[in-house]
């Protein structure tokens, strides 16, 4: 079946993992931010159609993505999903170790000098794909020689909404992470997440704080209201706030929300997220700075915390759900923030999706599936589609 625009993707396009590899190995995608791995000797490990790769925060401040493979009889490296590793990394197995910030072989029990002398010491490294920061927030691409003209064009839209974090410059640690393996076809998480029509019947907390509009790109007179609301507050305060709605470059959508009058932050009572304000701001503004990048993520900067949020393919039926929240470093659990508290929305509203995201792939993969039409309202469920299938032919 052949795809059509403004239609769903067709089964063997939604299952065919060989196109996912060509898409994660010809374009960016988003693997985490600086907050993730914020001091160094910190990683973050993940999983991509089969292979494991490590986020590590090197010892020069620098942060660098390795395959998660030792070069001696390919053992994880890494065993734990985050953490702090010790001053080299350390394979279990047989306790062959590498410098973190090149990857290269430091030591290797039993083999002898001669062989540490050898062109196959040299050659035994931990191999290293392409990773970029941009505005703290951190892109791969399993081509190690990946064109970075992408990631610049990314930085340079993003730019005069991030800049006043200053995520790239550290302040910020992890405050909580939870991953889950999703029962569902990752494509199908994406078309989810690039509309909120399903908002009204299945995310009501999550309406409490926003109106749909925020989303769809769509309007309604009670939108209006509260989007000029707040324009004259963040024109008051230098904010930029104009949407780029995957114009300037097909892989980004960024755009600055009101949430509901009174509302200081992403939580369900409307209270702080956290006590310690981030992005320089004085005081909690009722807004959320959301982003969309193609292929797999999302992410919500507001006053008091960053939650971020990306889907990677494990094999046609299930993906890999990686949620982050980040605050101020000098916040203190129990304190500044509880994590309940500061994760409970997102927590809620992405249980919700899975739920959906399942049921999804469940009758997608019956027999008498056929793709059906996107709504004018699901009109970034077009873009997504449209453009996985440009950068995966």
């Amino acid at each position: 079946m052949a795809y059509i625009s403004g239609f769903g993707f067709p089964s063997d396009v939604l299952f065919d993992m060989e196109r996912a590899s060509r898409v994660l190995s010809n374009k960016w995608f988003f693997v985490g931010t600086r907050g993730d791995v914020p001091a160094p000797r910190d990683f973050l490990t993940f999983e991509v159609l089969g292979d494991e790769f490590m986020l590590l925060h090197g010892s020069d401040g620098v942060i660098r993505c390795f395959v998660n493979r030792c070069a001696h009889q390919s053992a994880r490296v890494l065993k734990q999903e985050t953490g702090t590793c010790a001053a080299s990394l350390v394979c279990p197995n047989h306790q062959w170790s590498y410098h973190l910030n090149s990857g290269a072989l430091r030591a290797a029990p039993m083999m002898g000098r001669t062989f540490m002398e050898s062109d196959v010491a040299e050659r035994s490294r931990l191999t290293e794909i392409s990773l970029r920061e941009v505005a703290g927030m951190l892109f791969a691409c399993l081509d190690h020689d990946a064109d970075p003209t992408d990631m610049n064009e990314v930085g340079s839209i993003i730019g005069p909404y991030t800049d006043p974090f200053a995520l790239e410059a550290g302040g910020y640690k992890l405050a909580h992470h939870h991953r889950e393996v999703v029962p569902a076809n990752w494509l199908m998480v994406m078309i989810n997440n690039r509309e909120c029509c399903h908002c009204r019947q299945n995310h009501r907390g999550l309406l409490d704080l926003f109106d749909p509009s925020s989303f769809n790109g769509a309007t309604s007179a009670a939108y209006d209201t509260m989007m000029a609301d707040g324009i004259g507050r963040w024109e008051a305060l230098g904010r930029a706030w104009q949407e780029q709605a995957f114009t300037a470059n097909d892989s980004v959508r960024v755009a600055r929300y009101p949430l509901a009058e009174s509302w200081k932050s992403i939580t369900f009572d409307g209270e702080p997220a956290s006590h310690k304000l981030i992005g320089g701001w004085d005081d909690y503004d009722a807004s959320t700075l959301s982003m969309w990048f193609n292929p797999n993520a999302w992410v919500h900067f507001t006053s008091d915390h960053i939650a971020t949020n990306w889907v990677l393919p494990i094999d046609g039926d299930s993906c890999t759900l990686y949620s982050s929240w980040i605050v101020h470093e000098d916040a203190v659990e129990g304190v500044d923030y509880d994590v309940g508290h500061l994760t409970e929305v997102w927590r809620v509203t992405n249980a919700e999706d899975v739920e959906l995201c399942n049921s999804m792939t469940r009758g997608a993969q019956s027999s008498y599936y056929a793709p059906g039409p996107f709504a004018p309202d699901e009109q970034f469920c077009t873009q997504f589609c449209d453009w996985y299938m440009r950068h995966s032919d």
